[in-house]
């Protein structure tokens, strides 16, 4: 199987898992796993300046990015906060196991397809990056559900006394003489 069929075979199927989503589940998660896109796609821009890794194959129209930050990886994050949001610590194990088997043994298949070429970064490097990364993540979708508000773990509700202008009583204006 060539490289680009494998790449390309990749990102279609994991777009016709989410067929499997719940529309509410998709509408929930896509603001975060698009957000993870962008993180990742920094990361990676950032990874390849830094000369960490190089990607020697990709996609068309995708010339330095693997195209499975879009495929594989954004629709992994929809299934993940599905199956262990509000559970941090079995979000963190879930993704530090995916992400050990997406380094060892994947990435190590990759270099050998020649698709992707590790340089200046250790296995133990990329898994503190990818911990961070899924750290992050979490912490933006509990930011986007109104979870991570300071005021809200203090139970502090600063709305309740605001009014908007049209919902106030008129004031009295006749002053008696």
């Amino acid at each position: 199987m060539s490289n680009q069929t494998l790449l390309w075979s990749s990102f279609i199927i994991s777009w016709l898992s989410v067929i499997f989503l719940k529309k509410e589940d998709l509408k929930r998660y896509m603001p975060v796993a698009l957000f993870g896109a962008l993180l990742s796609t920094i990361i990676i821009e950032a990874g390849t300046t830094l000369n960490w890794w190089s990607t020697k194959e990709t996609v068309f129209p995708l010339i330095n990015m693997p195209i499975f930050i879009y495929g594989s990886f954004l629709v992994g994050i929809l299934w993940i906060f599905k199956f262990s949001y509000k559970r941090f610590w079995l979000f963190l194990a879930t993704n530090a196991c995916i992400d050990l088997i997406l380094i060892i043994p994947l990435d190590n298949w990759f270099v050998r397809r020649g698709i992707l070429e590790l340089n200046n970064i250790t296995p133990l490097q990329m898994l503190f990056l990818s911990i961070v990364h899924a750290t992050l993540l979490y912490s933006y979708q509990l930011w986007q559900e109104g979870e991570a508000s300071p005021f809200k773990r203090l139970n502090v509700n600063l709305s309740s006394n605001v009014q908007s202008a049209a919902s106030k009583p008129l004031r009295d204006d006749h002053d008696e003489e």
